[in-house]
This record gives C-alpha cells, sequence and structure tokens, in this order.
C-alpha cells in the first residue's frame, strides 16, 4: 500500500467510492461516454445527472461500509448488501428522474467496498477474493423479477459474463486495468487502463446497443491502440476510436464501472 492513503472509515471509504464515481464521468474524452466534453451518444443524461446519481449514492455505499466492516463472507452479508443496494437503485432513480446511470457501479463498489472492509490491512488480492466470494453467493432477498435486464437479455444471447460474471471470476479486468496504470505514468497511465478494458471487456452495453460484431471491431481497435508508444490523448487512433462509438451509437458502460472502480482502489494504493 501506498505511504499516504486514506482512513478505511465508513464514511471515507463510501466518499472515496463517490468521488471515483465523479471523476470518472468527468474523464475526457471517452468513446461514446458521458464525459465533461459532451454527452456521448446518450440523449437522456449528462454530466450533472451523473453527478447528481453519484452523490445520491454516498448514503447506501456508506451503510455497505458499515455492514462489511470486518464481517464474515456469508449468507447475512450477501443479504445486507442485496438490500442496500435496492437503496441505492431507489436513491439514484429518484436523483435521476428514472434514468439508468449507475446500477452496475452499485453493484461493482458494493462489492469492493465489503472487499476493503473485511481487512483493516487489505490487499489487492484480499479485496478481490472476498468481493469474488461475496459475488459466487445468491442474494437471499432478491426478489422475483420476471422482466430481464438489457444486461441479462444479452449475456444470455451471447453467452457474455457481465458486471455479475466479472465479480465472480474475481475481477479479473479490473486487475489488469490497474496492473496497466501502475505500469505507466502522467495522465497517459489513465487513458491506457481505460483502453485495457475497452479492448476486453465484453461490454453488454455495446453489444445491447448494436451486435457482437460491432464490440469485437471496437476491441480490436482498443488493443491496437495500446501497441502504440505514442501519448493517447493525442493520437489521431483514439479519435478515430471515438468517432467510430458515436458513428455506431455504442456506449461501453460496462468498462466505465470497471475504470472507475480501477480509480477508487488506486486511491488505497491498491495497484498490485
Amino acid at each position: 500500500m501506498l505511504a499516504m492513503t486514506p482512513p478505511l472509515t465508513a464514511l471515507t471509504v463510501a466518499a472515496q467510492a463517490v468521488a471515483a464515481l465523479k471523476w470518472e464521468v468527468r474523464f475526457s474524452p471517452k468513446p461514446g461516454l458521458v464525459d465533461a466534453q459532451s454527452t456521448g451518444v446518450h440523449t437522456d443524461m449528462d454530466l450533472a445527472l451523473f453527478l447528481k446519481s453519484a452523490m445520491s449514492l454516498q448514503p447506501a455505499l456508506t451503510s455497505a461500509a458499515i455492514a462489511s466492516h470486518e464481517a464474515p463472507v456469508d449468507l447475512t452479508l450477501r443479504a445486507q448488501l442485496g438490500s442496500i443496494g435496492r437503496q441505492a437503485e431507489q436513491a439514484m432513480f429518484a436523483a435521476t428522474n428514472g434514468v439508468n446511470t449507475h446500477k452496475g457501479a452499485i453493484w461493482t463498489f458494493s462489492l469492493l467496498i465489503a472487499g476493503l472492509m473485511g481487512d483493516e490491512q487489505p490487499t489487492l488480492t484480499t479485496v478481490l477474493t472476498r468481493a469474488q466470494a461475496l459475488a459466487q453467493l445468491s442474494d437471499p432477498g432478491l426478489p422475483m423479477v420476471t422482466a430481464k435486464s438489457h444486461g441479462q437479455v444479452v449475456q444470455q444471447r451471447y453467452r457474455l459474463p457481465g458486471a455479475k460474471g466479472e465479480a465472480q471470476a474475481g475481477f479479473p479486468h479490473l486487475r489488469q486495468a490497474l496492473a496497466m496504470v501502475e505500469a505507466n505514468t502522467g495522465a497517459d497511465r489513465w487513458y491506457r487502463g481505460l483502453l485495457s478494458l475497452l479492448a476486453t471487456v465484453d461490454d453488454t452495453n455495446i453489444v445491447y446497443r448494436s451486435d457482437l460484431a460491432t464490440l469485437r471491431a471496437f476491441q480490436t481497435q482498443a488493443a491496437q491502440l495500446l501497441t502504440d508508444p505514442q501519448p493517447v490523448l493525442t493520437n489521431p487512433a483514439y479519435q478515430r476510436l471515438c468517432q467510430f462509438a458515436i458513428d455506431r451509437r455504442i456506449s461501453p458502460g460496462g468498462s466505465a464501472d470497471l475504470f472507475a472502480a480501477t480509480y477508487f482502489l488506486t486511491q488505497f494504493g491498491l495497484t498490485k
């Protein structure tokens, strides 16, 4: 861990989570996503809405941190986190007038917060292992829902892991993004961290808005950018990637959630 990291209190961890969500949406430019420069491909959300949404999650994320503090990984904690997550979704929808801005992030951040709060001196491995174990447990309090989410429809049709599968596998793409950030310097490290996600995450948001072939074409362009040593921001190929997203009307929201999580964990010195 780094020498200067925030204390692991429930209030501080939740505040850092909200700060990470705000940081992610402000990070610019990003292909197809809402950022400080544009609304990407979205017509129903903008920077202000995302910031409002992030703030609405702080009470629930604080509750998740309190419930998880040195708590065993069991069905009791899983049920608590599930209930808190549903409360967070209600707060989000109330703040955004029904727009889904952070549903995937609520899942990811609840698990990572639980991972952080399980140990006074967490490491990246202990955080992700604990989060993985919780994700593998079924939520005892999950209400019976007949309608599937967009992500669930895509996951079943194309057999993609989605956010749930990412967590149940121990967040391999998050770990990969953290390694990319650790290996680079300056602003470029964040762009390369983002590209590592865009190149490898089978983002159900993209597939739902287009198809699997479009996802693969997008991933290929992102992967090629990673092999180019010049700074990403000034690389014309990155501008083309952003334009590709606009032209195809795709938005890699799953990668955005993991990008926010990447920044979140780096604030606690957890990069490797």
